[in-house]
């Protein structure tokens, strides 16, 4: 995993700023303890990830979520709180947070949330890419209405069950399956394509 650039927004830094530059594929770029310093930090340095610390005395939680959001559309926010309260958690979420983590936190938590957040976003990534893909494809093949003969489908569904099956026998498989409507089949072979070495 390329490094992702990490701001925090808390007052107690040290544990957490030596943990993430041990993790290797964390860059922090800066560590701040008020909503101001948080919105100007995130605008100058563009971080790919802001931590967020909700306890911080005279937080507006839910205004610094939105103003990070507007000073960097990019960046993803983790929420760091001793509350579990139902309705600040729905309301940060609904602000923006990708996730919500209860205090004290874990040894190696934070790192770990990131990392999945950054897997989340390539596997999103590569989804997006290989629907483009297939509408292109799903444009380009087929100018009517009418379904993919049976006969057809079964063939290509063959071809693409030997060793060595070449991408364009997949992805007209799957224009296929989306064309007769086989929403079942395709969802697999989606995810099938989407681990292709071109579409990461």
């Amino acid at each position: 995993m390329e490094p992702v650039s990490v701001l925090l927004v808390m007052q107690q830094t040290a544990g957490l700023q030596a943990e993430l530059e041990q993790a290797g594929d964390v860059v922090l770029v800066g560590a701040v303890n008020d909503q101001s310093a948080a919105m100007t930090h995130t605008a100058r340095l563009q971080p790919d990830y802001v931590v967020i610390d909700y306890d911080i005395p005279y937080l507006d939680g839910i205004a610094t979520l939105r103003g990070i959001a507007q000073e960097n559309e990019r960046a993803q926010t983790v929420v760091m709180s001793e509350s579990q309260d139902v309705t600040q958690i729905r309301s940060a979420m609904r602000a923006g947070a990708r996730d919500y983590l209860f205090k004290p936190v874990k040894q190696g938590e934070v790192v770990e949330t990131i990392r999945w957040l950054v897997r989340e976003r390539r596997d999103y990534a590569r989804m997006s890419s290989f629907m483009n893909r297939l509408r292109r494809a799903y444009e380009t093949m087929f100018y009517d209405d009418k379904p993919v003969p049976e006969r057809v489908v079964r063939f290509l569904e063959a071809q693409s069950s030997e060793p060595g099956v070449d991408l364009l026998t997949l992805e007209t498989l799957a224009v296929a399956y989306a064309r007769n409507r086989q929403w079942a089949k395709l969802k697999p072979l989606a995810a099938r394509l989407a681990e292709t070495d071109l579409y990461r």
